[in-house]
This record gives C-alpha cells, sequence and structure tokens, in this order.
C-alpha cells in the first residue's frame, strides 16, 4: 500500500558531505565522520518533516488522495486484527460466523469485503506511477528512452526496499528470540519461511509462491505493486505513439484480466472474498495475490494517471453531471458491499453469479474511487472533499508506508503470545484493533524517521 505510487517519503534534499583528507589525524577524522553522519541522517529536520500538516507539492498534489490512502490503512489495519484473530484464536467460531459474517453492519470487519482497500492502493499505484513517469518525461525534454526507463524503475526499487528488508530481517530476529507463546505456530512459520525464501522478497517475487511459503505475507503487495509498476512504461509509449492503440491495448488487458479471475472462480469453486479460515488455500495460491488477476484497478489508475497529467479542459463542466456521477459512483460501491454479503457462502460447484462478480467487482470499485478523485480535483468534492484534503491526514500519510509494513508483526506477536483463546465480542475486537492502530502508529513513526527518511537523505548524498 504506496507511492509515487506509495506512501510519500521526505523530500530529496541535497547536502554537502565533507572530504576527509590523508593527512588528517584520527581525531580529525573521528570528528569529519561524526559530521557527515550528522548531515546524513538529520534526525531533528526527519521528525519535523514527517510531522508536517503541509503537502510538498501542494500544486497538483492530488490531496484528496491523503485521506483515501488513511481511511483505507485503517479498514485494512481493522481487516487484519480480525483475520488473523479468526483464523486461529477464536473460542466462540459459530458465534462470530453467526452473528458478523452475514451482518453488513460489520462491514469494516474482516467479514466486510475488506480487500477492496488493496484495490483502492492499487489505483493510487498506478495513478500516480503514470503521473511520476510523465513527469520524468517532460523533464528529460520530452524523451521516453530506456536509461529513462531504468532510472524509473531502479528509484522505486530504492524506495521501497530498504524498509521493506528491514522489516524481514526484523521480524526473523525478533521472532526467533523472544519467549513462545501457546499459539506461536504462526510466528514460528513467518521465521521458517522468511530464513528460507527472504530472497523471493528482494527480488520482488515472493507474491508468485506457495502460499505457506511466503516470508511475511502482507508483504505480497509489494511484489505485484512494483511488477505493475514495470508496465506503466509500456502503457505510456503506447499512449504517445497513438491513443487509440492505448485504448485497445487497455481494454483487452482489463478484459483478460475479469476473464481470469472468473474463470478460475468458477473451476476452482472459489469463495469471492477471502475466507475465515484456512480451508481455502487455492483461492490464496491461484486468485488472490497473482498478477494475471489483480490488474485492472492499476490498470485504470494508470488512465486515471494520464488523463489527469495531460487534460485540458475539465471532465465536468455542469453540477448535474457531478451530481448523477455521485450517485452512480455511491450507489454502485454499495452495491459491491452488498454483493459480497449475498455471495458469502462458498459455491459447491461453477457459480455463474459468483465468477461474474469476481471477474467486475475490483475494476468497478477502482472505477468509483477514480470518479471521487476526479471530483474532488476539479471542485465538485463539496464536504467529501473537504474530508478527504484535510491537513490532518499529512502527518499519517507520511508514515503510512511504515504502518503497513509494521501492524502485521504486532497482531502476529500479539495473538502468538496467547495464552488462551480469544472471546469474540465486539467490544473486544474494537478495543483490540485501537489498541493495534495506535501502537502501529506510534512504531511506524519510530521506523519512518529512523530507517525509511534517513535513507531518503543518505540517497541524495550518494548519488
Amino acid at each position: 500500500m504506496m507511492e509515487p505510487n506509495g506512501p510519500p517519503g521526505g523530500g530529496n534534499r541535497s547536502y554537502t558531505v565533507p572530504k576527509l583528507s590523508e593527512t588528517h589525524s584520527p581525531e580529525e577524522e573521528d570528528s569529519g565522520c561524526v559530521h557527515w553522519f550528522l548531515q546524513v541522517f538529520p534526525l531533528q529536520r526527519t521528525c519535523q518533516g514527517v510531522l508536517r500538516t503541509t503537502s510538498n507539492n501542494p500544486r497538483g498534489s492530488y490531496s484528496s488522495l491523503n485521506g483515501i490512502r488513511i481511511l483505507s490503512l485503517f479498514w485494512i489495519i481493522r481487516g487484519h486484527t480480525t483475520q488473523l484473530s479468526a483464523w486461529n484464536n477464536l473460542d466462540n467460531e459459530k458465534v462470530w460466523k453467526e452473528t458478523v459474517e452475514s451482518n453488513t453492519m460489520y462491514v469494516f470487519a474482516f467479514s466486510g469485503p475488506v480487500y477492496l482497500a488493496v484495490d483502492t492502493f492499487l489505483l493510487l499505484g498506478g495513478l500516480l506511477s503514470a503521473r511520476s513517469l510523465l513527469s520524468s518525461i517532460h523533464k528529460s525534454e520530452d524523451k521516453l528512452n530506456l536509461s529513462l526507463v531504468a532510472n524509473y524503475l531502479f528509484k522505486r526499487f530504492k524506495r521501497i526496499q530498504p524498509l521493506h528488508l528491514f522489516i524481514v530481517c526484523l521480524a526473523i530476529g525478533f521472532f526467533s528470540v523472544i519467549q513462545k507463546g501457546a499459539f506461536w505456530f504462526t510466528a514460528e512459520d513467518l521465521v521458517t519461511n522468511c530464513k528460507k525464501y527472504w530472497w523471493s522478497n528482494l527480488l520482488l517475487v515472493n507474491n508468485l509462491f506457495t502460499i505457506t511459503d511466503i516470508c511475511a505475507p502482507w508483504t505480497w503487495y509489494l511484489s505485484l505493486d512494483f511488477q505493475f509498476y514495470a508496465t506503466t512504461p509500456l502503457l505510456i509509449y503506447l499512449y504517445r505513439l497513438n491513443k487509440r492503440i492505448l485504448a485497445a491495448a487497455a481494454a483487452a488487458l482489463l478484459l483478460m484480466s475479469s476473464l481470469a479471475s472468473a474463470v478460475i472462480t468458477a473451476l476452482l469453486h472459489l469463495p469471492v472474498h477471502q475466507p475465515t479460515t484456512l480451508a481455502y488455500e487455492s483461492y490464496f495460491q491461484y486468485y488472490y495475490n497473482k498478477p494475471y488477476t489483480r490488474y485492472g484497478p492499476y490498470l485504470i489508475g494508470i488512465l486515471a494517471g494520464i488523463y489527469m497529467t495531460t487534460k485540458k479542459d475539465p471532465l465536468l463542466k455542469h453540477q448535474w453531471q457531478a451530481a448523477l456521477g455521485w450517485l452512480s459512483c455511491l450507489l454502485g460501491m454499495a452495491v459491491l458491499i452488498g454483493l459480497a454479503y449475498v455471495l458469502r457462502d462458498v459455491p459447491p460447484g461453477p457459480s455463474v453469479p459468483h465468477a461474474l462478480y469476481q471477474g467486475l467487482h475490483r475494476p468497478l470499485w477502482a472505477l468509483g474511487v477514480a470518479w471521487i478523485i476526479v471530483a474532488c480535483e476539479e471542485g465538485y468534492g463539496g464536504f467529501i472533499n473537504s474530508l478527504l484534503s484535510s491537513d490532518l491526514w499529512v502527518p499519517l500519510n507520511n508514515i503510512s508506508f511504515a504502518c503497513y509494513m509494521i501492524h502485521p508483526v504486532l497482531i502476529i506477536l500479539y495473538n502468538s503470545k496467547q495464552e488462551t483463546p480469544i472471546h469474540y465480542t465486539d467490544l473486544n475486537f474494537m478495543y483490540l484493533f485501537l489498541g493495534h492502530l495506535v501502537l502501529t502508529l506510534l512504531i511506524g513513526y519510530v521506523l519512518t524517521v529512523l530507517v525509511e527518511k534517513p535513507y531518503l537523505f543518505l540517497k541524495g548524498n550518494i548519488g
């Protein structure tokens, strides 16, 4: 979940690195090293930058994305809080299934389609990747060449990998030395897989592995996001070549992704959303984290990014257009959420309704979110735009990447250290969510200041 297309980083400010002369004394060299370190890792400046409430790039910064990103992150944390407990730790699973899974009042719990928040992140990723590449092309005298594409991809790789690999190492080291609890098998599996398959995270291909072999399972999103990110230059090339060719290619890719989702769902009799038990591994193994089933929202994001970056005239010219758009958008998104409950049961055989929903709901959700962004940017967002564009989201936006990366570690640690099963009640799980959320924000801030942001300063110094 993540900029350009991931969570925003601090500005790449330049600092002069003092050179140490060979004739300096050891004391002078030590002093020079300390001075260099303080310049490269300016803790005070980093702390202040993370807590700022104004955007680094207020013009054309798509400020509504801040609120969309953070609300989606909260939804994911809420879902993981419930999901990881419902899989292994509940002592009243029957009550859970009867009161939660079929009740739309629990839409923000795991019973609701929390996975749609991931599709929101994919949309944002595609939008910002297109914007970033088009900006780089503009700065390079309107040239799109292999050197620019290589630099574009490498910058993305450097952007996400330091914190990503730090979390992998942290999970291995921390869970290897801490005292075990009664439900330690989840943490133990994580350590075993990461020791064996850590290199798949380094290469950003772990989403292609068997679900039981994935190191730090929540990091599949980073691999998927990078794989999709690598397709942006090709689509931008087609756009610059001919808009009709881009439209045809995009339609073909969207159709193939939707068909793949529908056919896999029908042939394997898959549920339309994540099951609350581990009985349906095929859902994760063949569908959930695979690029050929999840490309639709990212593709729509790329197209939205191209449009919003290159448009000369606004899409909306009249109030009635905006009103019709908002009505269609909100109604459509509500129907998608409602259908997740109607089709919640696992089909005993091939099911046309399940297949159609699986093939279409992710792109349609992405279209709804894209409409919200466009309407807000063109001045038709009203109070929704005021909410999503509030400066209060900016500090949270600055630590969103670290929060996404660390929150499953905290949830797994809590669940694995339990000596007795967890008893589900609405109040218990609300407190559990709030506790995980507060700890996630605090530790996410620390990781952003000490791991993620200092690397950006170091990157500016070493070129």
